[in-house]
């Protein structure tokens, strides 16, 4: 699901959303996305999110989304503008993206954590009121890499709010090159794993791990007595290596196969989604 509905939450300009949009669904088919395998749509395109969104909004209470994170964050960023109020309801909409299709594992970064365990709290009500009608998800974070680093700052996530530390994988080679060898290291040479005390060259280090499927242990020995330098340029080279299959494949999608993949998607969604809608129309008084 392309969540472009979430994307306006904060001011956005439309036809940037547009072209964001069709960049990110080419993006996932290069990446290995098999729509024969797996539904590819758009948020939008499902009038069901939205609408589950409003009855699950009911069951939630107003101080639990004043406590989000994002909500804290982005108030404090908006507070000259003013904060619109999807920012503090996009949580519930999340909630509804999950609980529309009665998912059992739900793979998302440690900063979404916090959103998982609404949606559980708020399914768990749903189910106290009405019976058994949603399954309670769980989280599947994978451990080392839930939270990848900024290249700018290893203390803080990598984020396209922060764009110097984000590495983008449709990116110009240079861009790339020049991203991957300014990234923040730390002081002394030597290339080791150790989060707590060297996290920019633990953070380049799990970037390696990933592109190559080489233990860390391999990658210590590897470039023992290597200089930084010498590491981040064969970062920037695996890293090309790795997705030059899919930034060729993404180069050679056509907009007509892309629009029709999406509908394709769309009605799948549709579909998949009708049996829950049903039974919270049903369990709720909705229908007469």
């Amino acid at each position: 699901m392309i969540a472009n509905l979430h994307a306006q939450t904060v001011p956005y300009d439309p036809k940037e959303l547009q072209e964001l949009t069709y960049d990110l669904v080419t993006s996932l088919l290069a990446l290995g996305i098999d729509p024969k395998k797996t539904s590819l749509f758009l948020q939008s395109d499902n009038p069901w999110h939205p609408y589950l969104s409003w009855i699950l909004g009911c069951f939630t209470y107003v101080g639990e989304l004043q406590r989000m994170h994002e909500f804290k964050e982005q108030s404090e960023k908006y507070k000259k503008e003013g904060v619109g109020s999807g920012i503090l309801m996009y949580p519930v909409l999340m909630v509804a993206d999950i609980l529309l299709y009665n998912a059992d594992l739900v793979p998302v970064g440690e900063d979404q954590r916090q959103h998982l365990e609404l949606t559980r709290e708020i399914a768990r009500r749903f189910n106290s009121r009405f019976g058994k009608i949603f399954k309670i998800p769980e989280a599947l974070i994978p451990q080392e890499t839930y939270k990848i680093m900024s290249l700018s700052n290893p203390l803080k996530k990598m984020s396209k709010s922060m764009p110097e530390g984000c590495l983008e994988i449709f990116a110009p080679e240079k861009e790339i090159e020049e991203k991957i060898m300014k990234a923040v290291t730390d002081s002394g040479r030597e290339i080791k794993y150790d989060p707590e005390n060297k996290p920019g060259i633990s953070n380049l280090m799990i970037i390696y791990k990933y592109l190559t499927n080489k233990p860390l242990p391999e990658i210590e020995e590897e470039f023992r007595d290597i200089s930084y330098a010498d590491f981040k340029r064969e970062v920037y080279k695996k890293f090309l290596e790795h997705f030059a299959l899919a930034r060729k494949k993404k180069s050679k999608l056509k907009k007509k196969e892309v629009l029709e993949i999406l509908e394709k998607g769309k009605e799948k969604s549709i579909k998949a989604s009708e049996e829950i809608i049903k039974k919270v129309i049903k369990v709720t008084g909705l229908k007469i």
